[in-house]
């Protein structure tokens, strides 16, 4: 007996669909019939809430629909009020994991405390990055809320005193200090992870809190703080064995501070520092199991400690030496022998490394997944070598090389062909001609960002990125000739697009992409500055595409009232925000 593919038990399907990478992939699964439906919703375990007013009403439907959702980001606008969103959160009954505030006005204390009570013993990370408001009373509430927190990020309140105040009759917001920090670390025992950088008056007294109240951290990013120390760092790594990832910046560290490492750490960040080669040499005779080193933007040492360092720790899979002005081709080919593990690289702004770099780099280098190569010399030599070929390396950052030509981006393609993810933007000499070549050579790519390549007008003529699933092309040459070429070489995949700046697009070209036989999965569309397409065109684009969910006006267009909801109710938002 012949059997289908509807006979396998609905447990295989759901294992391999927790196989895909991409959850974008998920609805169109969902679309082969009612099973594949049911299972995908089972399958996804995230939620991106954008805009409550449409959402607020349906939240709970979804939670039902999505019972596995471990984790869930509000991506609202900061005026929006969180508190009966995160209430709809709480009473939900889901295992939530992971909740991500980036970005909001501030925490609304009350339903906080309420979704403490709900899921208190689910809920291990907290993300409060880049609040416009938050203090002391704020990180008291948290500690009180979620004592079993692992993972706590507070980095960077934005401290807007200029904006309205929060809802709390008679407050004003204040800001972080060593009294929230000592508290919160007297509650949250079991804190694995924190990041406070950019709390510009907390000193070492937290970090020595820090210390003594979580005994499991592992992880601790102090960036960008005023008051903190090498003293104040000193006593969170000597005090805590079981460190593995260690930030810090803006301060002068001795050698000695690596004497006292526990022998747990595997990621150190000293970038923005005044280091030495005594440093170097100290951190290479410590015998870590370092995986990870970034001493980007970094003063005091020379290529003789870099050399040493790197002669210790062979099997350093990422390293950041973005503006080491001191490295030449010559010096690189003598690093890479030490590189043999090397899995990403950043050599952004060493502006004497040129095409012989990246050549080495490939040849020397068989693990190389990533390369950052921005602002350096590449391209001012003739041509690239197209001897060697890496399948490994998938994503290339060379942004605002100024002489990057279409012969030097030929050549990277014939070495890169397993390349998913490219950034040319701002490398002014690049014409389609090279991007077409690129695409040719290299079938895999899924985003492509040519931002301000004012000489690219297209991305090929012929059957190039059938697999391009993010264009950014912000202040490109692209205009209607280029998305006519888009939608008639079949990039079907695309579901991202930024033409913001874009001159030459007008509404033709918009409906000439979005037409039947165009770019049929496009769910983001941004279409900011693009000054020669008329606001007309936004409802033709909701009503032609349903697939569209975002979309950035042109000429500050936003719909108001009843055409704004008939949009959201069509699943599609307009609005100026970030793409």
């Amino acid at each position: 007996m012949s059997r289908t593919w509807e006979d396998l038990p609905s447990e295989c399907w759901e294992s391999i669909f927790r196989l895909l990478k991409n959850p974008n992939h998920l609805q169109t699964l969902s679309l082969v019939s009612k099973s594949f439906l049911s299972l995908t919703n089972t399958v996804r375990s995230s939620l991106t809430i954008y805009d409550p007013t449409a959402q607020i009403l349906s939240l709970p439907r979804l939670f039902l629909r999505f019972p596995h959702l471990t984790h869930i980001k509000l991506a609202t606008t900061p005026s929006v009020d969180l508190d009966p969103i995160i209430r709809a959160i709480a009473r939900s009954h889901l295992n939530l994991h992971s909740l991500d505030l980036f970005g909001q006005r501030w925490i609304p204390i009350p339903a906080i405390r309420d979704l403490g009570r709900k899921m208190d013993a689910t809920l291990r990370i907290l993300s409060c990055r880049r609040l416009q408001f938050l203090d002391d009373r704020d990180l008291i509430a948290i500690a009180d809320s979620f004592p079993s927190l692992e993972v706590l990020d507070i980095a960077y309140p934005e401290q807007d005193l200029g904006s309205a105040p929060p809802p709390n009759p008679g407050q004003f917001p204040g800001t972080v200090t060593d009294a929230g920090i000592v508290e919160l670390s007297s509650k949250l025992r079991n804190l694995r992870s924190i990041d406070v950088s950019g709390n510009h008056f907390i000193s070492d007294k937290s970090l020595d809190a820090i210390s003594l109240n979580c005994g499991t951290l592992a992880e601790i990013v102090a960036r960008d703080c005023s008051f903190v120390t090498c003293d104040g760092v000193r006593s969170v790594i000597c005090r805590c064995p079981n460190l593995v990832s260690l930030s810090i910046n803006r301060s002068r560290v001795p050698p000695s501070l690596i004497g006292c490492v526990g022998k747990s750490l595997s990621c150190l960040n000293l970038s923005q520092m005044v280091i030495s080669d005594e440093l170097l040499f100290s951190t290479a005779k410590a015998n870590l199991p370092l995986q990870k080193l970034a001493i980007s933007r970094c003063q005091g040492f020379t290529f003789v400690g870099i050399l040493m360092l790197l002669s210790a720790y062979q099997s350093l899979h990422h390293l950041d030496l973005e503006g080491a002005d001191f490295l030449t081709d010559g010096s690189m080919l003598v690093l890479s022998e030490y590189l043999r593990n090397i899995i990403s690289i950043n050599l952004k702004s060493c502006a004497r490394l040129k095409n012989s770099t990246f050549f080495n780099l490939a040849m020397n280098c068989h693990f190389l997944e990533e390369i950052c190569m921005e602002r350096t010399g590449l391209g001012e030599e003739d041509s690239m070598p197209d001897l060697v070929k890496n399948p490994c390396i998938h994503t290339l950052k060379l942004a605002w090389n100024k002489s990057l030509s279409d012969e030097t981006l030929k050549g990277v393609g014939s070495i890169c062909s397993g390349l998913r993810s490219l950034d040319v933007s701002h490398c002014w000499s690049v014409t389609e001609n090279g991007i077409g070549e690129i695409g040719k050579r290299c079938t895999e790519i899924t985003e492509l960002k040519v931002n301000g390549c004012g000489r690219v007008r297209n991305i090929g003529m012929g059957v190039e990125f059938l697999k391009l699933e993010i264009l950014r092309a912000a202040g490109s040459g692209i205009g209607d000739e280029g998305l006519a070429m888009m939608a008639r070489q079949g990039c079907r995949a695309l579901r991202m697009l930024d033409l913001e700046g874009c001159l030459g697009v007008t509404k033709i070209g918009v409906k000439e992409l979005l037409g039947s036989n165009g770019c049929v999965e496009l769910k983001e569309v941004n279409l900011k500055n693009c000054c020669n397409v008329s606001a007309d065109v936004l409802a033709w684009m909701v009503f032609s595409r349903p697939s569209l969910r975002k979309i950035g006006p042109p000429s500050g267009h936003l719909p108001m009232g009843k055409q704004r909801e008939l949009f959201l109710r069509h699943g599609c938002m307009v609005c100026n925000g970030e793409f």
